[in-house]
Formats: C-alpha cells, sequence, structure tokens
C-alpha cells in the first residue's frame, strides 16, 4: 500500500469535528435565545472538547504523513 491510499481517509477526517463545531455554535445561539444558561453551558463546553479532540487528531495525522507511515 503506497502513502497516498494509506492517507486518502485521513483528508476527510475534519469533517465531523467541524460539523460538531457548527452544531455547538448552534447550541450556543439557540441557549442564547432561549435564555437557558444550562444549555450555552453545555454547548461551549463540549466545543471546546471538539476542539482539543479536533487539534489532537490532526496533529497525529499530520506527524504520522511526516513519518511516511
Amino acid at each position: 500500500m503506497n502513502a497516498t491510499t494509506a492517507n486518502s481517509g485521513a483528508r476527510y477526517t475534519w469533517l465531523g469535528f467541524a460539523l460538531g463545531l457548527v452544531s455547538m455554535a448552534a447550541l450556543v445561539v439557540a441557549g442564547l435565545i432561549k435564555g437557558n444558561v444550562g444549555m450555552v453551558v453545555m454547548a461551549s463546553s463540549t466545543a471546546a472538547a471538539l476542539a482539543a479532540a479536533w487539534s489532537a487528531t490532526a496533529m497525529a495525522v499530520k506527524k504520522k504523513a511526516a513519518l511516511g507511515a
């Protein structure tokens, strides 16, 4: 298996994280409109966790690509 075949799926790993962040942003806005503080706190906390997972995954993919594995 060559390097392009191994990394072809890695190009699309950001899609799930981006959709999750967009969903959490929508929940923050909905929470602000409704005046529901709990919804805002949960959505922003989940968005922070998604952003951390996204950056860790991106760094792992870049490191793997740099090593040629």
